[in-house]
């Protein structure tokens, strides 16, 4: 009976091990990744996958001294953007695209994005178009 315990424990220990963060696969970066840094004096963390050709993808979370204030949802080259005040309520929802061109990767805002009082009330919508600002509505009480 202690035989196979050990046995089983061995096993569960080799299968985490193998689930390693920070990977490289060809200089791209693939699996979970764990960025952390720190900007203006605050601890900042950034989690989420890189697929096969080192492209973000699925959640991406950005927490500030262990506080979310960023959420990305990621499919093909669309990330559906989140970001909070610091009393957890939206700030801010919209649309970012990514472009591969000749000169890099690109990342813009597109579409309309909703923006939230520290209520949780909407105050605007800024319409963008390939990242440019096309114009701003402003919600009146």
């Amino acid at each position: 009976m202690k035989y196979s315990v050990f046995i089983f424990s061995l096993v569960i220990i080799v299968s985490f091990s193998s689930c390693k963060i920070n990977q490289k696969v060809e200089g791209e970066k693939v699996g979970r990744w764990v960025f952390k840094s720190t900007v203006e004096g605050k601890q900042e963390v950034q989690r989420g996958k890189y697929d096969n050709e080192g492209f973000q993808k699925g959640t991406w979370r950005y927490k500030r001294d262990g506080k979310l204030y960023k959420k990305e949802v990621i499919r093909d080259s669309i990330a559906h953007t989140t970001f909070y005040h610091p009393n957890h309520k939206v700030e801010a929802i919209g649309k970012t695209v990514l472009v591969k061109t000749n000169k890099g990767l690109h990342y813009y805002y597109t579409g309309s994005w909703f923006i939230y009082d520290i209520r949780g009330r909407l105050i605007q919508v800024k319409h963008y178009k390939k990242g440019i600002l096309e114009h701003i509505t402003t919600v009146r009480e």
